[in-house]
């Protein structure tokens, strides 16, 4: 895969993490201290935008104290448009958000906060464009990491003049202690999180966001454009559903209390719009760009999903049918006619282990034999094998678990079908986690384990024996939800909407055609890279190159897919097409980089199927 640089790195415009280099928006007058964490704007629509900003308390201050904002049409605010008083304190961890309205579609203003003498930073914003929408930026980003590297792309999209929005897929922070999830040797450089244990709580939450916001680049990222945001995952604990998470142990007390906890804080934190005030938990909602596109963004996380599945504790395992007619010596029945004449009281399916030592595996069929067996001590050669077919009907495939839960589900449904119905061309659909198919290839051959590496030889070895059956690689994606992926695909098929699926998480970047399970091309995804978490080419040491063609070969629905680069993907919607290029820096573990342009794919209207484009 060939890589050009850009006209920025070619400029030397990379200066070190820090103000230099940045727009004039978004720095703070000298010596203010109340704003230490800069201004930011959120939701935008038409005729309104909410703005955020925090007022920092001196040490013992208490009470609500009053903000003044003031929003204007040029940066030196000489036509100020609205102007305000408004209240915070403790209550919100001194957070202010405003939802400015009387707006002009399509236009860009400046907004600034004052107290005390001290003004803010000054932050730009822009509405939606109304029914002439002829085009509309959007830079999707997902998984910013503070320990793990800098926020190299976000100083980069604040850079950028002809974005309209910021999509924050999630992961906005992590919620691990110090030392967790980290490279040391960007710690060694100052960015060392707080508080220094697990996010519990709901004080734990805030010092964590104030951290991250703390963060030049952010700051300046925020200060630059809009936000639309979700949360995935680690804004409360890893691997998170609605009635838990991996990261979540008994002794951290109990679930609702922490999920709340983290969701409050985000809501604090961020410039968000709540689609039902009374249902502050509901972050999915619909923006509607003129007739060229709805942003449709949905929570694949935390208000409906189910429990994930997981190969160690849910895999169903090859079994046989054994007659129990004298219980004290079972036979296995291997005759599908003998079964069929059997009374069903006396028949039993017993999962049984394989013999591996011959060209292919043989079924221990002798009762006394196996009925004693510990699958962790099993004799030398024997293993039990996955049955794919079952585990696919009976667990990917099971009707009743789902991904977003019943109610977002018949929303999300709605808003496509009344999105067509109005005549709007593209229907953008904003989520965290992978929606195509994916699976592991056999790359163990090619991985240097003489290096470090995050994954086993023979915990690679499994994976590409799920890969062989079929399974997916990801069951916390999609994948592990078959049958709401195959619900929310049928929606999209009624509709006859032209979706685009912009998906994060996954800390890679990829673009998948979407199809059903009869293999109807259904809608095309775009996902982006983290912006610091680590990938694939970070877990093992292989070839880049080869890895990326191993996965290509090996998954039908893959179009492009790159493990090595942080980054973030630029979408271009237009009434004619949506393109989507992938930007890249080519480190975060340290303040200096160069940015990279990766590749660019195009969706026309109604084709579905994505192509190169330039």
């Amino acid at each position: 895969m060939a890589w050009n640089w850009t006209r920025r790195g070619a400029l030397g415009l990379l200066a070190g993490a820090g103000a230099a280099g940045l727009p004039r928006w978004g720095l703070a007058a000298s010596g203010a201290k109340r704003f230490r964490h800069g201004v930011a704007s959120g939701d935008p629509q038409t005729d309104r935008v909410v703005i955020w900003t925090r007022l920092t308390p001196d040490e013992g201050e208490f009470g609500t104290r009053t903000v003044t904002y003031e929003v204007a049409r040029d940066a030196e605010f000489r036509q100020i448009v609205a102007s305000g008083d408004a209240p915070c304190d403790a209550l919100s961890d001194h957070c202010v958000q405003i939802d400015v309205t009387g707006l002009e579609p399509g236009a860009s203003y400046y907004y600034r906060f004052k107290n005390g003498g001290e003004t803010s930073p000054i932050g730009r914003t822009r509405t939606l464009p109304g029914d002439d929408a002829s085009e509309l930026r959007i830079a999707v980003v997902s998984c910013a990491n503070y320990p793990y590297g800098f926020f190299h792309a976000y100083r980069e999209i604040a850079r950028r003049d002809d974005i309209d929005l910021v999509l924050h897929l999630g992961d906005y922070l992590y919620e691990y202690p110090a030392g967790g999830y980290a490279d040391p040797k960007v710690v060694a450089q100052g960015r060392q999180v707080k508080p220094e244990g697990e996010l519990v709580t709901l004080a734990d939450y805030r010092i964590r966001h104030a951290l991250y916001k703390s963060d030049p680049d952010l700051q300046a990222l925020h200060a630059a454009h809009p936000m639309i945001a979700v949360w995935d995952d680690h804004e409360v604990a890893n691997d998170s559903w609605k009635g838990g998470a991996e990261n979540h142990q008994e002794h951290e007390g109990p679930w609702d209390v922490r999920k709340r906890a983290g969701m409050r804080a985000w809501r604090e934190w961020l410039p968000v719009r709540l689609p039902d005030p009374a249902r502050p938990e509901i972050v999915y909602r619909r923006f509607d760009i003129g007739r060229l596109a709805s942003l449709i963004m949905l929570d694949t996380r935390l208000i409906g999903r189910d429990r994930q599945l997981s190969y160690a504790h849910d895999m169903i395992y090859r079994s046989v049918p054994f007659d129990f007619s004298d219980p004290t010596h079972p036979k296995a029945v291997t005759d599908p006619t003998v079964l069929k004449e059997l009374p069903v009281a006396a028949v039993r399916r017993i999962v049984v282990p394989f013999d591996m030592t011959g060209e292919k595996p043989r079924p221990i069929l002798d009762f006394a034999k196996i009925k004693d067996l510990d699958p962790h001590k099993l004799p030398q050669g024997w293993a039990y094998l996955p049955d794919a077919e079952r585990f696919r009907d009976e667990k990917l495939g099971d009707p009743a678990r789902s991904m977003m839960g019943a109610a977002q589900e018949q929303w999300a449904a709605e808003q496509l079908a009344d999105s067509v119905h109005r005549g709007i061309g593209w229907q953008i659909v904003g989520q965290q986690l992978l929606m195509g198919r994916l699976s592991a290839p056999r790359i163990t051959d090619i991985i240097d384990f003489s290096k470090p590496t995050a994954v086993s030889r023979e915990q690679l070895q499994a994976i590409e024996g799920l890969g062989r059956m079929g399974l997916p690689l990801n069951l916390d994606a999609w994948d592990g939800y078959a049958a709401a992926r195959e619900r929310f695909y049928s929606a999209i098929r009624k509709a006859n909407a032209d979706v685009v699926v912009l998906s994060g998480d996954s800390h890679n970047s990829w673009a998948f055609d979407l199809a059903d399970e009869t293999g109807r091309a259904t809608a095309v995804e775009m996902a982006g890279p983290a912006v610091s978490s680590p990938g694939f080419a970070q877990y093992v040491s292989a070839p880049v190159e080869e890895m990326v063609r191993r996965f290509l070969d090996h998954n039908p629905e893959l179009v492009m897919f790159d493990p090595h680069y942080r980054g973030w993907v630029e979408v271009h919607v237009t009434p004619e097409a949506v393109t989507g290029e992938w930007h890249y820096v080519s480190r975060v573990d340290a303040p200096d980089y160069r940015p990279i342009r990766g590749e660019r794919l195009r969706v026309a209207k109604e084709e579905r199927k994505l192509q190169k484009a330039g």
